[in-house]
């Protein structure tokens, strides 16, 4: 799976260059379309035909798209490369930079205060 979001990712490269060396660029985007998935090309298509990217990087467990976190669970399973992820804001699908580092983002955490002693309680002898 991590070698078709590589091919995707090169795709859109390709696409957002300048129209210099069309013929060149042509014959890459259709060897790179062979190694697609169908599905996969139809929701990357209709990405640029809205004028949007179909797939983002992700960089500090953050999308860089539409800058929300991604969850711990999802880069993890980005960085195993068993399957395609996608954002759970944006939808674009996601891609881990080879060599890129996933660390989980620090958790605030908020001061613990300490508890105060209870005073004993006061037994009340019950008349009968």
């Amino acid at each position: 799976m991590k070698k078709i979001i590589e091919s995707l990712f090169e795709l859109q490269s390709l696409h957002l260059q300048s129209k210099r060396d069309l013929v060149d660029r042509e014959s890459q985007i259709g060897s790179l379309r062979k190694k697609i998935p169908a599905q996969l090309l139809i929701n990357f298509d209709r990405s640029q035909i809205r004028g949007k990217k179909s797939v983002s990087v992700v960089r500090n467990c953050v999308c860089t798209e539409c800058h929300l976190q991604i969850p711990i669970g999802v880069v993890t399973a980005l960085a195993s490369g068993e399957e395609i992820q996608r954002c759970g804001n944006c939808g674009r699908y996601l891609y881990l930079e080879p060599g890129s580092l996933v660390v989980p983002p620090p958790v605030p955490t908020k001061p613990v205060k300490a508890r105060r002693k209870k005073a004993p309680v006061a037994e009340i002898a019950h008349a009968s």
